[in-house]
């Protein structure tokens, strides 16, 4: 059920250390082979660089076999400054550089993407899923006071309550006909894609849609509709787990976005 609760637009304290919007489907041959040289051509901005990552080494039938690798990336495409594109043989992605650019300009580019890789190429056979994933790190000097940023209750039979101590939590969440995978831990260490580190206490919520057509036009015609909810939900999550003093701390503000 959504909260009725107003979100905050921004943070001035921003947690967030990575943001990704994924699709998953069933294409003519390897995505990975082809997507790169649609996106030089069609995408008004050209992409400024081009990375083989570790995956490409791995033989695509190899990639095709095992699932752990299927949806992997293969490829990343640096674009417009403040995004990268995530290619792999059966997924697209588009990540946020740091500082977080915003939904109001994350959003554009996630439709335009989808249009030109979707619409334009005439590849995409079936779409299967898409997602959205945020992950902030909230500090705190700590391990009692990053425990004490969220709302949590952690008890096991009479011998154990969390207050101090380590921890890491996984859960998946059924909720809004999706489902939320939600990896709390502290103390955490996790490292942005410039390679500076943030340590404190771990937020990471995925959320999933699964969503199997061939109508691939349509998808592309819902999906501003598509993205606006789950990025919602995901986010009502996100700031559900926080306390009230945590809020304050991260500097709320709760301008409407324009457009």
């Amino acid at each position: 059920m959504a909260t009725s609760r107003a979100l905050p637009t921004k943070l001035k304290n921003e947690p967030l250390v990575d943001a990704v919007f994924e699709m998953r489907f069933a294409s003519r041959v390897p995505a990975s082979s082809v997507i790169p040289g649609i996106l030089f051509t069609r995408l008004d901005t050209h992409p400024q660089q081009i990375e083989r990552l570790p995956a490409a080494d791995i033989p695509s039938e190899m990639r095709a076999r095992e699932p752990s690798l299927r949806f992997q990336p293969v490829m990343r495409l640096h674009w417009d400054n403040n995004f990268v594109i995530l290619v792999g043989d059966t997924s697209l992605g588009i990540g946020c550089k740091m500082p977080y650019p915003g939904w109001k300009n994350f959003k554009p580019h996630i439709l335009k993407l989808a249009s030109v890789v979707l619409n334009e190429s005439q590849l995409i056979e079936q779409i299967d899923r898409y997602s959205m994933k945020y992950i902030g790190v909230v500090d705190g000097k700590d391990l009692s006071e990053q425990i004490g940023r969220i709302n949590i209750d952690l008890k096991l039979g009479d011998l154990y309550v969390l207050e101090s101590e380590p921890f890491s939590v996984h859960v998946e969440i059924p909720r809004d006909s999706l489902r939320h995978i939600v990896t709390l831990a502290a103390t955490a260490t996790v490292s942005a894609m410039d390679g500076t580190k943030r340590e404190g206490l771990l937020i990471d919520i995925d959320s999933i849609a699964e969503h199997t057509t061939t109508d691939v036009a349509k998808f592309v015609s819902e999906l501003s509709d598509r993205s606006e909810e789950i990025h919602t939900l995901n986010k009502e999550i996100f700031f559900e787990l926080l306390t009230p003093e945590t809020l304050a701390y991260l500097g709320p503000s709760y301008e409407p976005l324009s457009g």
